[in-house]
């Protein structure tokens, strides 16, 4: 059932139990609304005064969910940074394809269109980076003149997600902590509730994002810039494979409607939940 709040805004608000799908808040509809504003127009004034070209319908997306909807996972640091570029990179690779095997044809822009979304939807996923703002990135290539070179395209990307980020978590920290704790993962760095790696990424990705924007006034500054941004978001991208766990399981044992039904013990909504992971 939804739940409509009429509340003046406060932090009880803002909370985990309230800040939630399901809720239609008057204090997430102000604040998330004028945030995602504010967002995008900054993003647009910083990209205009450094000449850092990006896409701003994807990044448009990126900060509605990064000014309301915070505590998805979507819209961690890692899924909105490395999903912009590995998207932007995927969309590319779509084009590529489309214009080496249907080039000319009717069929080429449908075909782009569909290899840029199938490619950067498997590499987010591989790279433990899915952003869905980010499938626009990826398809816009394909119909649409792209604001820089192909070759650094995805790095402005990055660096207009990363705006994202630091404006959503500056914005947010007035009601809540932001970015919110990482499910099952331990305080490190500067307290917050993210991967060690994570951490070091953004923070190097935030660098570079500093070092871009010199590009009116240092040429090498701003190339200097993408290098910093490429092993940021290097770090981002490949940690999570040195602690991952193979599982390869038959479907009769994996899947539990196969099982058969236990009886006694608790019901479904109730008694201990085990996780795997």
């Amino acid at each position: 059932m939804i739940e409509i709040r009429l509340v003046r805004p406060n932090r009880r608000e803002f909370r985990r139990d309230v800040y939630r799908p399901g809720v239609i808040s008057l204090s997430r509809i102000l604040w998330g609304s004028l945030g995602g504003g504010i967002f995008l127009a900054l993003i647009a004034l910083a990209s205009s005064a450094a000449g850092v070209g990006v896409l701003y319908p994807p990044l448009a997306a990126t900060c509605f969910i990064g000014a309301t909807c915070t505590y998805l996972r979507v819209a961690r640091p890692k899924s909105v940074i490395v999903g912009h570029f590995i998207a932007t990179v995927g969309g590319l690779l779509g084009v590529a394809a489309g214009d080496l095997f249907f080039a000319g044809g009717t069929m080429a822009i449908p075909m782009k269109l569909g290899l840029a979304v199938l490619i950067s939807a498997a590499l987010m996923q591989i790279l433990d980076a899915d952003h869905p703002p980010a499938a626009a990135t990826a398809a816009i290539p394909a119909i649409l003149p792209l604001p820089a070179p192909a070759l650094v395209l995805p790095l402005h990307m990055a660096w207009g997600a990363v705006l994202a980020v630091l404006f959503g978590v500056i914005w947010n920290r007035f009601w809540f902590e932001c970015p919110p704790p990482e499910e099952g993962c331990g305080r490190a760095w500067f307290n917050l509730g993210m991967d060690r790696a994570d951490i070091a990424g953004t923070g190097t990705c935030a660098l570079a994002t500093l070092l871009m924007c010199a590009k009116p006034w240092s040429q090498v500054t701003y190339e200097a810039g993408l290098w910093v941004m490429l092993a940021g978001l290097a770090v981002m991208s490949l940690h999570h494979f040195f602690g991952a766990r193979e599982l390869i399981s038959p479907m009769d044992e994996a899947c539990p409607l196969a099982a058969p039904p236990r009886t006694g013990g608790p019901g479904p909504d109730s008694g201990s939940k085990e996780v795997t992971r």
